[in-house]
């Protein structure tokens, strides 16, 4: 059984029909109209009898955590297909995705954040838990990010939290796919957000998807509130 599809399956159709529903089938074309419920569970139904064809290709992955989210990528890149399919232009695509992603991406975030709050003795950040004597813990890097499915490397900083990625298993499949511009905005870019979250700044100049060789996360306190 695939617990992947199983539990996310009904969170991926909620976000679908949230995000599109009522939103233009084309930003460029309004006479193309609208995309209704019947759309979206026709597109969701393409996406996943498209994983299920892909999954069995997928590379095998040394832990749950990367396991999962490479099966995320691969629902991802088979929603993005059947939107494209439905001849939806690929930046417009891309954004509909991005969005539909960030809608499950926050529920995750906080979450992960409440539970964290529950822990005894620390105090709780967007991307690492501070231990009562100031030394930090990644908590985003314990599950589902943890090694060895992702490398990290931490580089010391006195100021905010500061770690290296070096592999990443979704940026690898997402550039065997030719959709790195799809990888940045549905699932990069959305660290931007999270980070905003808990108002703490994130600032990355490198990313794996983009063909850099590395993932350089610098995160201080005192970002965006909104």
């Amino acid at each position: 059984m695939d617990g992947v599809r199983l539990l996310y399956r009904p969170l991926a159709s909620i976000a679908a029909h949230r995000v599109l529903i009522g939103r233009l089938r084309s930003r460029d074309t309004a006479e193309k109209g609208r995309f209704t419920r019947a759309d979206v569970d026709g597109l969701l139904d393409a996406a996943w009898m498209h994983y299920r064809e892909r999954i069995g290709n997928l590379p095998p992955q040394p832990t749950i955590g990367s396991t999962m989210n490479v099966r995320l990528a691969c629902f991802t890149m088979s929603f993005f297909d059947a939107l494209l399919v439905d001849r939806i232009e690929r930046r417009y695509a891309i954004e509909l995705i991005a969005d539909a992603a960030w809608w499950v991406y926050r529920k995750w975030a906080w979450i992960a954040v409440l539970l964290a709050h529950m822990t005894p003795g620390k105090k709780v950040l967007g991307f690492a838990t501070v231990e009562g004597n100031g030394d930090r813990r990644l908590i985003s890097l314990r599950f589902p990010f943890n090694a060895p499915g992702y490398r990290i490397e931490t580089v010391n900083t006195q100021v905010g939290t500061a770690f290296d990625v070096v592999y990443c298993p979704i940026a690898a499949f997402f550039r065997s796919q030719d959709a790195a511009d799809l990888c940045i905005a549905s699932w990069c870019n959305l660290d931007y957000a999270l980070a905003e979250i808990t108002r703490e700044k994130l600032v990355r100049t490198k990313t794996l998807a983009g063909g850099q060789d590395r993932c350089d996360f610098r995160v201080s306190e005192g970002g965006s509130a909104r």
